[in-house]
């Protein structure tokens, strides 16, 4: 049967190859929550991380229409989830809804989707029901979808251990995510026990800002060393002293180069 193909298969890997390299790594770098929180980088700095060369950019809805010349060399990722702020009491449930589909993504010109996923938290249908929604909606337009998997909820219900970060990238997945954005474990040489779990690129996100440019440099280098497949880093990223040279930087450093 290879003779056969399809357009929209064709389609999502034409679209995941914006923003993941020939070597299967990607450096993203995360500037979507603003939308949340009011608050964060500044209002240009895509134009700063864009210069630095990602491979692909995390956004809000108002970056990728602001900002669409910073997209022209690396891949654009949509926040399609959200419609909640910080501003008053942030409360452990899942409040988190849909703000936009697959058709207003590809309309704005995305490479791919992002949303969150809370496996085993204890309203965990809601986040993993739209998970499901949005992936039957992509997969119909050839639409890679990134699930930004956190176990139990922000607060920690449940662990954040090789053992729960692993089973929930794989609920991810198998509910039909083509990447995971998540954590590593607290010692990162066991992040190859998720690895091995996950059947789909694993992203690690930054967390919080660290002390040093020289501790997130190595940070990136150890977990895609424990074998995942890029880092998304934001605050770590744009909120460094000189966030273009940190964005060449760390794409050194996830890329061997």
């Amino acid at each position: 049967m290879k003779y056969m193909s399809s357009a929209i298969g064709a389609g999502k890997i034409r679209r995941a190859s914006r923003f993941i390299q020939s070597d299967g790594r990607s450096f993203l770098v995360a500037i979507d929550m603003q939308s949340s929180t009011g608050s964060g980088p500044a209002l240009d700095v895509v134009e700063q991380i864009a210069e630095g060369g990602p491979d692909g950019i995390l956004a809000s809805w108002q970056v990728a229409r602001r900002y669409p010349e910073a997209f022209s060399d690396c891949g654009l990722i949509l926040r399609i989830d959200g419609a909640l702020s910080q501003m008053g009491n942030y409360g452990q449930s899942d409040t988190f809804s849909l703000m936009y589909g697959a058709e207003q993504a590809a309309m704005i010109g995305a490479d791919a989707v992002v949303l969150m996923a809370f496996p085993g938290a204890d309203d965990e249908h809601l986040s993993l029901r739209r998970l499901a929604a949005v992936v039957k909606e992509c997969e119909q337009i050839g639409m890679p979808v990134i699930a930004e998997s956190i176990p139990g909820t922000w607060a920690k219900t449940i662990p954040w251990d090789a053992e729960h970060i692993s089973k929930s990238a794989r609920i991810c997945v198998e509910i039909g995510a083509d990447a995971v954005k998540t954590m590593a474990p607290p010692e990162t040489s066991e992040l190859a026990e998720v690895v091995a779990n996950c059947e789909a690129p694993l992203f690690v996100l930054g967390g919080p800002k660290k002390d040093s440019e020289a501790e997130v440099l190595q940070y990136a280098t150890s977990v895609v060393a424990a074998g995942a497949s890029g880092i998304a880093f934001g605050r770590n990223t744009w909120g460094a002293a000189n966030p273009t040279e940190m964005v060449k930087k760390l794409h050194a450093a996830v890329h061997g180069e």
